[in-house]
């Protein structure tokens, strides 16, 4: 298991709230986000827990990048979480 979060930026004529429900309806093989926020009108930040970071390359490089409306995703953090 694979957390990746990310900070996902919008074109500023794209509408904020339709673009996290898209998101979260993302059909996407071994990820699913746990959470979805919107920041302000252009910005969204989200956790993408997937099965392994090869299949969170693809979600976010084949799914997420072409949702409309979204114009750049960073990647901000990739945590691998341990059993402590």
């Amino acid at each position: 298991m694979v957390n990746i979060y990310l900070f996902i930026e919008l074109l500023h004529t794209a509408n904020a709230v339709t673009t996290v429900d898209t998101l979260k309806a993302l059909e996407m093989q071994n990820c699913k986000f746990a959470n979805v926020v919107v920041l302000s009108d252009e910005k969204i930040v989200g956790q993408l827990d997937c099965k392994d970071s090869t299949d969170g390359d693809k979600a976010i490089l084949t799914k997420i990048a072409k949702v409309d409306g979204v114009v750049q995703t960073n990647i901000i953090a990739v945590v691998r979480p341990t059993k402590g």
